[in-house]
């Protein structure tokens, strides 16, 4: 097997809790990262997840504060905030009904696909409809793919990584004025480079983790 490029990222990448603050990335590489998560699937490709980058000195300490005295949000090269939509996520707002007239063309067919395809098979079958804080957690869990791929991304550029769960709620949406209403933020992402060494890759063999059928 020749040599696979992207596992070798996959290799090089680790949760980096300690950024080199001397260090930051190119203009052009950060673009690229910003547009792989762009590009990012989403669930019936209606998009939910929207990205704050962070860049001033006084919002990433208000930042740090509510994020557990996270340090490596300060010194990281950036840091990308993800929220992702709730009251738009339901079937019936025009958000969806726009995202689903990019993909069919005729008033019927958009219902179709909102009402019916959307919102009966999936939302009211897995009960996100009667219950918004299901909803409003399934739309949160589209940004880990965003962010996953951008994490990716830059592990093939050679820029470290940290995604950041670890946060109070609450706090961070007052600090960054989220109209809570309409959306919540999910998780953030510092991007860098590393000033520690890399810790232990620590995994499962393969075999304990696949199943052929």
């Amino acid at each position: 097997m020749k040599q696979d490029n992207y596992l070798h990222a996959m290799q090089f990448r680790f949760a980096c809790k300690k950024f080199d603050v001397t260090k930051k990335i190119p203009n052009d590489e950060f673009e690229a990262i910003l547009e792989s998560g762009r590009l990012s699937p989403s669930s019936f490709g209606l998009e939910p997840t929207r990205m704050i980058v962070v860049r001033s000195k006084e919002m990433r300490e208000k930042i740090k504060e509510v994020c557990w005295g996270q340090n490596h949000i300060i010194e990281a090269s950036e840091v990308i905030i993800y929220t992702s939509l709730k009251v738009d996520m339901l079937p019936h707002t025009n958000y969806i009904f726009n995202k689903f007239a990019r993909r069919v063309k005729t008033s019927d067919e958009i219902k179709h696909y909102a009402l019916e395809r959307y919102g009966q098979r999936k939302l009211e079958n897995l009960g996100y409809i009667a219950d918004t804080e299901k909803l409003a957690l399934w739309s949160n869990h589209q940004a880990y793919i965003m962010a996953t791929t951008m994490m990716n991304h830059a592990a093939f550029l050679g820029i470290d990584s940290c995604m950041i769960e670890g946060f109070d709620r609450k706090e961070i949406e007052s600090v960054l004025h989220i109209d809570t209403f309409k959306e919540q933020v999910a998780l953030l992402l510092c991007l860098g480079y590393r000033a520690m060494e890399q810790s232990p890759r620590l995994r499962m063999n393969i075999d304990e983790i696949v199943k052929f059928i």
